[in-house]
């Protein structure tokens, strides 16, 4: 894959999951992890140059056709996948077009195993990571939005709720989210796309964005991060890809998370992307060392997230904050 950037080869090569790199349209397999030839198991031990499909026993998503028109740069799916004479499994894919031609000539593929570890791909994110999460109504009314908004958008969360979804993004980019909010809604998965997000301060900011269905459609769970570096362009075809399996984990949490109101759980609104990845490990049964290694960050900074989450909850233990979200969650009005 001489064509494609040392930072994609790598995210493949190092990647502790199944993940390969496909040429569209043919989905001819052209790089692939060692966890990839493991699982699939050929029995000439290659993989490269196989077809995708030879791998699966069902039919790819309609959504495929419509990332080769240009319309998506990604999605979420659900296939089963032949992984030995007599065996199947069904995993999750993410499926993200490389680069910027259009139609798009290469594909990266991310297969986690149902009940398998969360987060694709499993490599450490820029300690300013910012990502601003929330969800819409079936207006497609934002009713709340995480605290990392100012980053991206030049306003505070307050500031956002009530505007549409179409109203943070750039006019020549509403047709993109459109086609993105119909695929996920019929579909029942997420899609990724690249659209320009308004911003109050500056000028419109390239960002990545992600979205999953809730119930009742069309009401969306959202996250929108930025890729852009200081020339204004896409930093590599590898932080997108990161992102982008970050920014699912972060989706899942909000709408998890999406029945708690700020009258419920006072405070709750101003967490930030990175302790709201810390306060759902932690609801997961994981402590300080286990989100720390998941997180690739210190332990002391898992603790110094804690205690920003404590101060803007009022609680004192981990055990208290426990105790408040699971019962504010399982006691929530079943209003949606």
């Amino acid at each position: 894959m001489a064509d494609q950037p040392d930072s994609v080869l790598e995210v493949v090569s190092l990647n502790p999951l199944p993940a390969l790199i496909l040429e569209l349209p043919s989905e001819r397999i052209v790089d692939a992890s060692p966890a990839a030839v493991e699982m699939f198991s050929p029995q000439d031990g290659e993989l490269i140059g196989r077809n995708f499909e030879s791998f699966t026993t069902d039919a790819p998503s309609d959504a495929l056709e419509v990332l080769i028109a240009g319309r998506l740069e990604g999605y979420e799916t659900t296939r089963h996948f032949r992984v030995s004479e007599r065996s199947t499994i069904q995993a999750q894919v993410w499926v993200r077009a490389i680069g910027e031609e259009i139609p798009p000539r290469h594909v990266l593929v991310v297969i986690v195993e149902d009940g398998g570890p969360p987060g694709g791909v499993r490599a450490p994110l820029p300690e300013d990571f910012n990502a601003l999460i929330g969800t819409t109504d079936v207006n497609l009314r934002i009713e709340r939005v995480h605290s990392d908004a100012e980053a991206l958008v030049g306003n505070v969360p307050e500031g956002l709720i009530g505007q549409t979804l179409f109203g943070i993004v750039h006019p020549d980019d509403l047709a993109r989210l459109m086609w993105a909010l119909a695929q996920a809604t019929s579909t029942g998965k997420g899609v990724a796309l690249h659209v320009h997000v308004n911003n109050a301060t500056e000028q419109a900011r390239l960002c990545q964005m992600l979205l999953l269905p809730m119930d009742p459609p069309p009401s969306s769970a959202f996250a929108l991060f930025s890729f852009e570096d200081s020339n204004g362009s896409p930093d590599s075809d590898v932080e997108p890809s990161l992102g982008e399996t970050r920014g699912s984990d972060l989706l899942d949490i909000s709408r998890d998370l999406a029945s708690l109101t700020e009258a419920q759980v006072p405070g709750i609104l101003e967490l930030s992307s990175r302790e709201l990845e810390v306060v759902t490990r932690l609801l997961a049964g994981k402590r300080v060392p286990a989100i720390a290694e998941a997180l690739f960050v210190s332990q002391s900074t898992v603790r110094n997230h804690l205690s920003s989450v404590f101060r803007k909850l009022n609680v004192q233990s981990q055990q208290e904050l426990i105790d408040l979200l699971v019962f504010r969650r399982d006691n929530a009005p079943d209003d949606k």
